[in-house]
């Protein structure tokens, strides 16, 4: 008697350390990467004065800072759970 397809994906190999390891690493490169890219907005100012162009730069920089703590916080929280 023949046994029955399992519908579904098996389970996935485990990662390699040096894998965990990569991947921790940018993840944590990506979010450094962000905050960089949101102190940069908000620590620019144009030249003729405050205009909306610097509202949403500086909106979109503390997007970008929130960005990378949530990215740098969710890459430390999966390696801890390893």
């Amino acid at each position: 008697m023949r046994r029955a397809c399992r519908e579904g994906v098996g389970r996935a190999p485990k990662n390699s350390c040096a894998m965990r390891s990569i991947g921790f690493f940018m993840n944590l490169l990506g979010g450094l990467a962000a905050v960089a890219a949101g102190i940069y907005l908000l620590a620019h100012n144009s030249e003729t004065g405050p205009t909306w162009l610097d509202v949403i730069a500086h909106g979109t920089g503390v997007f970008f800072i929130g960005c990378g703590a949530f990215m740098i916080g969710s890459s430390l929280l999966a390696a801890s759970d390893r």
